[in-house]
């Protein structure tokens, strides 16, 4: 349904001459959804940039989060020990590939493998200065193909949070 939403809009815009430049979608190593559903696909195929966010999962692909320190508030419901204890094999090899790139956070590396999937522009959101500065730094550098597929492989093990209604329109 999402994909054939994007392809009769690229359609109707096309008829009225104005070119669909993006499509902005939930997407993330823990929320992939636009590679199960054809959306990623479609984007890839109708030359339609994916922008994503939450690219880091609310925060919880930068490493500040475990299973013993839980996000509060809402989020501590939907990224419980359990999602947590999940996530741990993800994080732990993330952690091991930053070192391998001389230092790069979970963060700069979760941010690295969405620009790895091609035609992907991570909307990462920052409260601070610093943030800023550790997100740039997942460019100028890539991550080979197959750490890409490995991350993927292990994130396939961690149940994705649903919790962006628009998405099941």
């Amino acid at each position: 349904m999402l994909v054939q939403r994007l392809r009769d809009a690229y359609v109707q815009l096309k008829q009225r001459g104005v070119i669909l430049a993006s499509n902005q979608v939930h997407y993330s190593l823990v929320y992939r959804n636009p590679e199960q559903n054809g959306v990623k696909r479609a984007c890839d195929e109708l030359g339609v940039s994916l922008i994503a966010y939450s690219p880091l999962g609310q925060g919880v692909l930068t490493g500040k989060y475990s299973a013993t320190k839980l996000p509060s508030g809402a989020r501590g419901k939907s990224y419980n020990e359990q999602f947590m204890t999940e996530l741990e094999p993800l994080m732990t090899r993330m952690k091991e590939i930053g070192q391998l790139h001389g230092g790069k956070t979970p963060a700069q590396v979760s941010l690295n493998w969405l620009l790895a999937q091609g035609n992907v522009i991570p909307i990462p959101g920052a409260k601070s200065a610093t943030q800023a500065q550790e997100f740039a730094g997942a460019l100028g550098w890539s991550l080979s193909g197959s750490e890409v597929e490995e991350l993927r492989s292990i994130a396939k093990n961690v149940k994705p949070v649903m919790g962006f209604p628009a998405e099941l329109i």
